[in-house]
């Protein structure tokens, strides 16, 4: 038997209710395009990763991983992502119910209009599927080109796109750069993201806000509000590295930060990789960078060649510059 198409990656964190609801809709999926659904839990409440381990024996999960704690839903979905070898990756958040068992075959029959080397992932605003040039209708419905990043709820990615800009980035905290950073990275590298509109395939039942998450560790405003600018007011991670990518300083694909140290059944023992140290002095020295330019009032100079060479030297001393 032929392996999966598919592996559709779904990170957890709490929302009981909406990870079971999520789950039992996709296994109403027609049987079109093998998948298998991979869970990989980020250090959710007891009860939740208990039904987890349930639903797995079940069989409604294919592969199951439980990380000790909260480790950034990067982390939790790159875990997901290479546990599989599939010709495709789906990051599939926890509160997107599919609202129709063809959900599957719709979207890559709109998809198979565009080029193949691309990226699609859903809209949520009628308008945003066809503000941008290049939108085709089709008929098979709307196929949307996203400027930016698409929104990474219900995102397929092929293979042949991972090869060259590899896995979602780990640089960042909890919640909020996945998605952001990945299109970054593809913006620079020129390949294209088609959106669809999430409400033919699914139903968001989560919230926007941070009500679901208020007796954890997790904010989303004050996450959000980092990548952009730091508790001192200097650059913010996703920021810093938005400049990184048009300088063509830093490397699109990025190296992880985390890799499986231990399985002990489903329970995961991660450590920081000591090949990212590097990355973590190339960050801050780029940081210090920035911040001293904003200190002293040069933000014009950002992209004038000092900057950027020195930038550029800072990357190719760690093995990560743009031509490495």
């Amino acid at each position: 038997m032929s392996g999966p198409i598919l592996n559709i990656t779904i990170p957890v964190f709490n929302r009981y209710h909406l990870t079971q609801k999520t789950l039992l809709a996709l296994r109403k999926t027609a049987p079109g395009i093998p998948f298998v659904v991979t869970v990989v839990d980020n250090g959710s409440a007891p009860d939740l990763r208990e039904r987890l381990v349930n639903l797995h024996s079940d069989g409604l999960i294919d592969n199951l991983f439980l990380l000790p704690r909260n480790m950034g839903i990067s982390c939790a979905c790159n875990i997901g992502w290479r546990a599989v070898d599939a010709p495709y990756y789906m990051k599939l958040d926890n509160d997107m119910v599919a609202t129709t068992p063809i959900w599957l075959d719709h979207v890559f029959r709109l998809w198979a209009h565009g080029e193949p080397v691309s990226i699609i992932g859903p809209t949520f605003e009628q308008k945003k599927l066809t503000a941008d040039p290049g939108t085709q209708q089709t008929p098979d419905g709307i196929l949307g080109i996203c400027r930016g990043n698409v929104p990474g709820g219900a995102t397929i990615i092929p293979k042949s796109v991972s090869d060259n800009i590899g896995y979602w980035s780990e640089d960042y905290g909890l919640y909020g750069a996945d998605d952001g950073d990945y299109g970054a990275r593809l913006e620079c590298a020129g390949v294209i993201q088609y959106c669809y509109d999430v409400h033919d395939c699914f139903e968001h039942c989560g919230s926007f806000d941070n009500s679901e998450y208020e007796d954890t560790e997790l904010n989303k405003s004050e996450e959000h509000a980092r990548l952009f600018k730091d508790e001192s007011g200097g650059v913010g991670m996703f920021l810093l590295n938005y400049y990184l990518y048009n300088m063509c300083a830093r490397n699109w694909k990025v190296p992880l930060r985390y890799r499986i140290k231990d399985m002990d059944g489903y329970n995961v023992v991660l450590e920081e990789d000591p090949a990212y140290e590097p990355i973590k002095v190339a960050l801050r020295r780029s940081k210090e960078l920035l911040d001293n330019l904003q200190a002293a009032n040069r933000n014009n100079d950002l992209y004038s060649e000092v900057v950027v060479q020195r930038m550029k030297r800072i990357w190719r001393s760690c093995g990560q510059g743009c031509g490495d």
